[in-house]
């Protein structure tokens, strides 16, 4: 038995660095999504995401094909790394409760 929980301790500490990982490339990320207005004719870009519950258009200005692609292949990146985020996150609890049993207990 002893065995099976030092190896469910070595897979917690494994999925709390993913954890940390994934945080830290969540954080090099542009949040929120892009935003592409036309006025006058012009073409302008916005970053629109949420602070403080409040709405935020964060003006980017005119860009070109290159910098939209980067910013999209960016956004669409933070997406992937916040369903694989959401994941580790849910899998920690459950090993959590795999080795600790319903309440956390140090060993």
């Amino acid at each position: 038995m002893e065995i099976l929980k030092g190896v469910l301790r070595e897979e917690l500490e494994r999925l709390k660095s993913l954890k940390k990982n994934y945080e830290n490339r969540l954080n090099n990320h542009p949040k929120g999504c892009l935003i592409r207005k036309e006025i006058k004719g012009n073409v302008y870009y916005y970053l629109n995401y949420r602070h403080d519950g409040k709405g935020v258009f964060e003006y980017l200005g005119r860009m070109d094909k290159a910098e939209l692609l980067k910013m999209n292949n960016a956004i669409a990146e933070k997406r992937k790394i916040r369903k694989l985020y959401i994941q580790v996150k849910k899998d920690i609890t459950k090993v959590e409760k795999m080795a600790y049993g319903k309440k956390k207990r140090k060993f």
